[in-house]
């Protein structure tokens, strides 16, 4: 019987920590930085997958990224890490638009509303990552957010 290390969750959070710092900055190196080869983003039914930092660049051009708008998305107590395993087991309670295959993880993010009850909204409700291995260490390889620049 081979024994296998379990994945990092700390990982994990720490990078989805990255992933938001990096938005609040509106810093496309930082984010680049931490995404896998071809590492995509999908947007809703019926979209195509698009690289990631080609859709984040355009949301930095239309909309306000900075510390005061984005300063805590998310509670980090609230952040899921599944296996696939895990998610097997969850099917019947749980769904996900994404599914992580052998040695990854998903990791699921339910946003808060925006402060300010006006104005356009800066995430979707729920972003959903799939996060991998790679020589670097773990990275983001495909993302889902149900959102539509405004």
């Amino acid at each position: 019987m081979v024994l296998s290390a379990p994945r990092s969750r700390h990982g994990a959070e720490r990078l989805v920590k990255a992933f938001f710092d990096a938005i609040r900055r509106e810093s496309l190196r930082d984010l680049e930085a931490l995404l896998g080869d071809g590492a995509s983003i999908s947007s809703g039914p019926g979209s195509s997958p698009e690289p990631i930092a080609k859709v984040w660049s355009a949301r930095f051009k239309r909309l306000d990224y900075g510390a005061g708008v984005v300063q805590a998305p998310y509670r980090e107590d609230e952040l899921g890490v599944f296996t696939p395993e895990e998610l097997q087991s969850l099917r019947t309670e749980r769904h996900y638009e994404l599914v992580p295959g052998a040695g990854e993880l998903l990791a699921v993010v339910t946003l808060r509303d925006r402060l300010e009850p006006a104005g356009p909204r800066h995430f979707g409700r729920r972003i959903e990552f799939i996060l991998g291995s790679a020589p670097a260490g773990l990275r983001i390889l495909r993302m889902f957010e149900d959102f539509r620049l405004p």
